[in-house]
């Protein structure tokens, strides 16, 4: 890590499709490593990218540009925030994807970038992106934002860590942020998030930029988004052109299951300003945690997110949808995006009878296990319209072994606790055919309350017949509630 070997490294990128980067540091200039069309290159245990200290104000350490059917496995890059020459500027990218298509990244950890951690963009100002997967994301101490999201058709991000963004505005851990009216967010879903201390805000949106003579139409859904610690919101949204602007935003942006912990240092953890009567901001069960340690009750979360309704389309509700299932962005895009278009092969109530849930999916009585014990209990589940699902479990060091054809499958895992009634009781981790999907889980910790219901959905290659599922104890014992399998 001490020797640039950028040349030689652009050299492999270039020649060849298959590349597999050697498990030590590797040290690269600001010229940064360019990555073509029809490339897929896995990063081993050791491996690291690191950015030779610079005085570009802009860069991108991976930078993929204009190109199509890229597959980047366990990337980990340093930016050279700590070794930076000067201080201006705010461009420095760990990973830069503008105008591609089909675009995955799985298992990157991304940290101390002048700039933004993954920055999704236009090339040549016009050409927006198209079906793009982060899968399993870590983005940390990046100057900027986390996660910069500026046009894209088709995005779907399945666990994303984003925290102490900091250094230079927005400060945001996800940065919605259209450069002009060529920009569209269409197609975009994020699932589980996780927002941590940045310097501003968690998640925020600011759309005025897509508007001009002609109309847009927004379509973003976030599910389970946990903020903790954001000094100014959790969550804001901006869209108010001129009068001057003649165009109109359509569409809306669902917000499912939030989790708000002490979200600003004035108690407003959500900041929405809108002029536009077509666009539609709508709350499933949001919960908050004022910054005295209290949560509050549903009706005083509505009261508070409700102050915000003069200023959007704004519906807060109690009640979730049916938005459990993660579809692929190609999907989304067909239309498909329905959980009848994917039946589960394998689907169990852990340690309870058959049932049939109110997405059409029926559980059958607990089998497939190898070991644990279980427990009921009868009381009501928050947080689902599904109890009988979550008032069982199956507790201990435990396995499901599910036979199956070789291929890549979804994994939904429920929890609820059912049992402890503060956190730090109970800690467990989940492995999927042998490697961790699911770590230092503590539910009662996730979701703040004894009785409620907490969906968490993985994505494993199953390469042998079988589909090995373990639960381990950390503290207390490991548990599910129920779970299903889909084929992709």
């Amino acid at each position: 890590g001490s020797r640039d070997y950028t040349s030689y490294v652009q050299a492999a990128v270039s020649k060849y499709s298959n590349i597999v980067f050697p498990g030590f540091p590797i040290l690269v200039n600001d010229s940064g490593i360019n990555i073509g069309s029809n490339k897929t290159i896995t990063f081993q245990d050791g491996s690291e990218i690191r950015l030779k200290g610079t005085s570009n104000e802009g860069y991108n350490i991976l930078n993929i540009s204009g190109v199509s059917n890229v597959t980047l496995y366990n990337p980990v890059i340093i930016g050279d925030r700590e070794t930076h020459i000067g201080t201006s500027g705010e461009h420095g990218m760990g990973i830069g994807i503008r105008g591609s298509s089909d675009i995955s990244i799985y298992n990157a950890k991304i940290t101390n970038c002048w700039g933004d951690g993954i920055y999704i963009g236009q090339s040549n100002r016009t050409v927006n992106c198209k079906n793009i997967l982060l899968k399993d994301t870590y983005l940390r101490k990046n100057r900027r934002d986390g996660l910069t999201i500026i046009a894209v058709d088709g995005l779907l991000v399945d666990n994303i860590y984003a925290g102490y963004s900091d250094g230079t505005k927005p400060w945001s851990g996800i940065n919605f942020e259209p450069n002009n009216t060529e920009c569209e967010l269409k197609n975009i879903r994020i699932n589980n998030p996780r927002t941590e201390n940045n310097g501003s805000r968690g998640i925020q949106l600011t759309l005025r930029n897509m508007i001009g003579t002609s109309n847009k139409t927004v379509d973003i859904t976030i599910v389970n988004h946990i903020d903790i610690g954001s000094p100014q919101n959790a969550f804001k949204i901006a869209c108010s052109p001129t009068d001057e602007i003649t165009g109109k935003m359509y569409g809306k942006i669902d917000l499912v299951n939030p989790t708000w912990i002490k979200s600003s240092t004035r108690d407003i953890p959500m900041d929405v300003s809108s002029n536009q009567s077509n666009f539609k901001f709508n709350i499933f069960s949001p919960e908050v945690t004022v910054i005295s340690g209290k949560v509050l009750s549903y009706s005083d979360t509505y009261d508070l997110l409700m102050k915000q309704a003069s200023r959007i389309s704004l519906m807060v509700t109690n009640i979730l949808p049916d938005l459990v299932e993660v579809i692929s962005p190609s999907e989304e895009s067909s239309g498909t995006t329905d959980e009848s278009s994917a039946q589960p092969i394998f689907a169990v109530n852990a340690g309870g009878s058959s049932f049939t849930a109110s997405n059409g999916i029926t559980y059958s009585s607990d089998k497939n296990f190898n070991a644990g014990s279980v427990y009921q209990t009868s009381s009501s589940i928050s947080n689902t319209s599904d109890d009988l699902l979550f008032q069982s479990e199956r507790f201990g060091d435990f396995s499901y072994n599910v036979p199956v054809s070789d291929g890549t499958y979804e994994i939904t895992f429920r929890f609820a606790e059912i049992y402890h009634q503060v956190s730090g009781k109970r800690r467990f981790d989940v492995k999927a055919e042998g490697q961790t999907v699911i770590e230092n889980l503590d539910v009662y910790d996730v979701t703040g309350a004894t009785f409620k219901a907490y969906t968490v959905v993985k994505t494993v290659s199953v390469t042998d017949g079988t589909l090995n599922l373990n639960f381990w104890t950390d503290i207390d014992n490991a548990k599910l509630s129920a779970l299903h399998i889909i084929k992709k």
